[in-house]
């Protein structure tokens, strides 16, 4: 099922089940399908507002600060062009400036993924060229390519149950392999993904995860490094 098929279908879905007014009874989803759908529409949400780092915003005062933007822009003008010169290397002085560069650290993965509490262990790779998860959802990777399956265990070892929000805490998820190629992993919406699961790791429980890497078929996937990005500053993971 391709990417917008599978978006096509969630939404008719969703549109299904919300749609009571004829009488038609609901249908009775299981926990993973209404996660899936939970887990989709957040994604879908995220994915297309472009002020989603920013959180809200109060659109008086955005509105109010333009003008005032567009008013000094104005009475400056003039002044603007008495000094080109000088404003020419103020501009050429900053874009010579690199930007900072990007920290390094080693930590453990529970520490990377911001939930020191759990152990979180790297449990192998296997290799193919669809993923399914369930019976409900299923990807493909394009021709040329496959996905390197990163599986792991969320562990929870102390006495309370710790709720789990890997979707929201805006991290970036990088694995280097043999190739010496480094792959960003999908950013899917499925429900057991360590970059998307949302729920709850009861105490002294454990919940099974994977990472996708979509790689060129072939690769080695013997020797993998990997790494978290979170706020221009890099984790690397001890495997």
């Amino acid at each position: 099922m391709t990417g917008r098929n599978i978006k096509m279908a969630a939404v008719a879905f969703t549109a299904i089940i919300t749609l009571t007014g004829c009488g038609t009874q609901l249908y009775d989803m299981t926990d993973a399908e209404q996660s899936l759908i939970a887990n989709y529409s957040a994604y879908v949400v995220a994915k297309h507002n472009i002020y989603q780092q920013d959180g809200m915003t109060n659109a008086t005062e955005d509105t109010e600060d333009t003008e005032k933007v567009d008013e000094a822009s104005t009475d400056n003008s003039h002044s603007q062009d008495d000094k080109t010169s000088e404003a020419g290397n103020d501009k050429n002085s900053n874009s010579q400036k690199e930007p900072s560069a990007t920290q390094e650290k080693k930590v453990s993965l529970a520490e990377a993924t911001g939930y020191g509490s759990l152990d979180i262990t790297y449990d192998g790779v296997n290799e193919s060229d669809v993923y399914n998860e369930g019976s409900y959802y299923s990807m493909t990777a394009e021709s040329g390519n496959t996905f390197a399956i990163m599986k792991f265990t969320l562990k929870n070892p102390t006495g309370e149950d710790i709720n789990v929000d890997m979707f929201g805490n805006a991290r970036t998820y990088k694995a280097t392999f043999p190739d010496g190629k480094e792959y960003t992993a999908e950013g899917t919406f499925l429900t057991y993904s360590l970059n998307t699961f949302q729920g709850t790791v009861k105490a002294g429980g454990s919940v099974d995860v994977v990472l996708l890497f979509k790689i060129p078929q072939g690769t080695a996937c013997d020797n993998i490094t990997m790494s978290v990005i979170k706020d221009n500053e890099k984790s690397l993971i001890e495997l």
